[in-house]
């Protein structure tokens, strides 16, 4: 993306932008922060296929019923450190930050906590959720299905989504490790973003539908997305969508919906877990180990032309902070999608 090209949004003007579009939708203030929360943060670390570019397709959903912001978040079933919820269609997000609440109130008396959930959508980026528990100095773990991208390994038809996997080690004072991956060699939203661009991929992320490896983002959205590494990936692929879909009740293979997918509810389903350091070991003790730990991977010899060596999310937090001081980059394509809202829905625009 060229600079010419980008105009640099201050991250509250953002925030308060997707808090009057989703006002106009009927959420009401409490998810609308929620929702909103969740896209910015996203930008702000740099992953703008997951920021507020989404914003008007999950407009248009609201708007034709395959996302209800009305949905109940119900706790169908519950046993001792588990529990299951139902987000009758409700944003994922929304969904999500009900399962963080809950695995942190289970976890003070159990010291580990699980909480699926079922019939809900997207739910943005999963460092999110994972950075929320990192806060209170908890392990966390993020997994969710999605829509069908990656065929089974010898396949040319995608059957299995990009499936994020997430897991967050803390730090001390808010800091954390964050490994934040899809299971294909990209996310799906990374591909679109380039499509929406009009840019070329690099070989190695996609097929096309024949199956033939493809640098057109057009031609990989109508294909399949590549596994990292390989037969392995998807392996992966398939045990988070057994995991999040066929045992949360939710939807699986095919059956999810893409967010551009507009004949049905999404059926997404999530696993949310929390692990209190405690429960092993004293959290003094871990945080004294993790900043060794964390100083002898840093301090690894570095192979030829390499400056520095990063832990999982540190570029994500260097550029969390650089983006909070200069504003969030937007390319003109997103910038006029989101104008189209703000025209739509007579909300007042910070571009």
């Amino acid at each position: 993306m060229s600079k010419l090209d980008q105009k640099l949004v201050k991250a509250e003007d953002l925030f308060d932008f997707c808090m009057g579009i989703l006002g106009r939708i009927g959420v009401n203030e409490e998810n609308a922060r929620i929702v909103a929360d969740n896209l910015v943060m996203a930008n702000l670390r740099g992953v703008d296929s997951h920021g507020v570019a989404r914003l008007p397709t999950y407009v248009e959903r609201v708007l034709r019923g395959y996302i209800d912001p009305q949905g109940p978040i119900e706790i169908v079933k519950e046993h001792g450190a588990t529990a299951l919820i139902d987000a009758h269609n409700n944003f994922g997000q929304v969904a999500a930050m009900h399962a963080v609440k809950l695995v942190a109130e289970k976890i003070k008396k159990l010291g580990v906590s699980c909480v699926g959930v079922r019939n809900a959508n997207h739910f943005g980026m999963a460092a999110y959720y994972v950075l929320k528990l990192a806060e209170k100095g908890l392990i966390g773990i993020a997994l969710s299905n999605g829509p069908p991208a990656i065929a089974p390994w010898g396949g040319k038809k995608p059957m299995l989504g990009t499936n994020p996997l997430c897991i967050g080690f803390p730090m001390g004072k808010g800091d954390a490790i964050i490994l934040d991956m899809a299971i294909s060699t990209v996310a799906r939203g990374k591909i679109r973003l380039a499509a929406l661009k009009g840019e070329k991929i690099p070989e190695g992320w996609a097929f096309d539908e024949n199956g033939n490896p493809t640098t057109d983002p057009v031609a990989a959205l109508k294909g399949t997305l590549a596994p990292i590494g390989g037969p392995k990936g998807y392996g992966l692929a398939l045990a988070l969508d057994l995991l999040c879909g066929l045992v949360m009740g939710s939807s699986y293979l095919q059956n999810v919906k893409a967010l551009d997918d507009f004949s049905g509810p999404s059926g997404t389903g999530f696993f949310i877990e929390a692990i209190d350091v405690e429960a092993f070991i004293p959290y003094r003790e871990y945080e004294e180990k993790i900043a060794e730990y964390v100083k002898a991977v840093k301090d690894c010899p570095k192979r030829e032309g390499v400056n520095e060596i990063f832990l999982p999310g540190e570029i994500e937090k260097r550029e969390m902070e650089r983006r909070a001081k200069v504003g969030v980059p937007l390319d003109s394509e997103v910038l006029e999608s989101l104008k189209k809202l703000a025209e739509r829905f007579d909300v007042k625009a910070p571009f």
